[in-house]
């Protein structure tokens, strides 16, 4: 049986300051937007992805920076 424990956001934002590449969920939450929206961003290349083992991974410095551009 697994048990699934709630996060604060507290602990997330812990957990993402040490990763340098998130998979697509990890992102989108990042990004406080849905897992489809990222593959829509990719397949529009307005993010880059990188394949390893049939998963989609994302450079956290390239996360930022779309974040910042969303901010202009």
């Amino acid at each position: 049986m697994i048990k699934q424990y709630k996060t604060s956001s507290e602990d997330e934002v812990k957990l993402f300051d040490n990763l340098t590449w998130f998979r697509s969920e990890d992102a989108a939450k990042y990004l406080r937007t849905s897992v489809g929206q990222i593959r829509n961003m990719v397949y529009r290349g307005q993010l880059k992805a990188r394949k390893f083992h049939n998963r989609l991974y994302f450079n956290r410095r390239e996360l930022n920076a779309l974040l910042d551009a969303s901010k202009n």
